[in-house]
């Protein structure tokens, strides 16, 4: 519905006209005329549907006023500012000592460098166990006599650490020096087979690599086997000759840091 000029033979209120009160004339009506008119106020500033008066017929009502417009929204807090420290004019600022300077970059480009350099020393240093490669040996209790064919009667020794081989050594010249007929660590022979040929682990073999047995302090290293009588080259028959079985492997760290 369109609103405009309301009619005013039928006395509705706007403006003036509303609200309730006493004229001059002590009589009972709306705005300076002091009479009787019907008529409603101004409902809403917004919404001109709910300014539709209604025919007077004597007394009328009206309403208070209407809503008032709404309320800008609060404006927003400036942000807040920290101030700027200035350095005082004519004072330059610090500069760090090249010494420094190449030692900063220096860590950067190497991170891991001061690490490293120290697992060089203690490599145990940050484990609860401490493992080194240690060697442990052992010999028959006579020495062999070149020339002289004679078996090896078990010959056996217990490490000071314990040690897990990974290598086996023995110091045969030469192929069918010494046919060794067993190798027992920690009570296990780890020959599957039969008799096995001391050069088979001589220094100069390749790729000659087992995993024994560890062999702690309380248990022994056996062995047991014989001396063929074969003579190398450049050997003296008569001459001793000292047979030796070594292992090779990690083992539990003895002696002091770093050792």
């Amino acid at each position: 519905m369109l609103m405009g000029a309301l009619p005013q033979g039928e006395n509705f209120g706007f403006g003036d006209d509303y609200g309730y009160g006493y004229g001059e004339d002590d009589e009972y009506g709306y705005g300076e005329d002091g009479d009787y008119d019907y008529g409603f106020g101004l409902v809403s500033a917004f919404d001109p549907s709910m300014n539709v008066g209604l025919p007077g017929y004597g007394y009328g009502y009206g309403w208070g006023a209407g809503p008032t417009a709404p309320t800008a929204p609060p404006r927003p807090r400036p942000p807040v500012r920290r101030p700027i420290v200035r350095r005082p004019p004519g004072r330059p600022a610090p500069r760090p000592h090249p010494a420094a300077v190449a030692a900063r970059a220096w860590e950067l480009s190497n991170p891991t460098s001061t690490h490293n350099r120290s697992m060089l020393l203690d490599p145990n240093r940050d484990s609860t166990v401490k493992v080194e490669r240690y060697s442990f040996s052992f010999s028959p209790a006579a020495n062999l006599v070149l020339g002289t064919a004679s078996a090896i009667p078990t010959f056996t020794q217990n490490p000071s650490t314990s040690i897990k081989g990974q290598r086996i050594i023995m110091n045969a010249p030469m192929p069918g020096f010494v046919l060794v007929a067993s190798l027992q660590v920690a009570n296990v022979n780890v020959f599957v087979g039969g008799v096995e040929d001391a050069f088979s682990f001589s220094p100069l073999a390749v790729g000659v690599m087992l995993d024994l047995p560890r062999l702690d302090p309380q248990n022994r290293a056996t062995a047991a086997g014989a001396y063929t009588g074969v003579l190398p080259p450049g050997y003296t028959a008569g001459n001793a000759f000292q047979f030796v079985i070594t292992l090779q492997g990690p083992a539990t760290l003895a002696g002091g840091y770093g050792q």
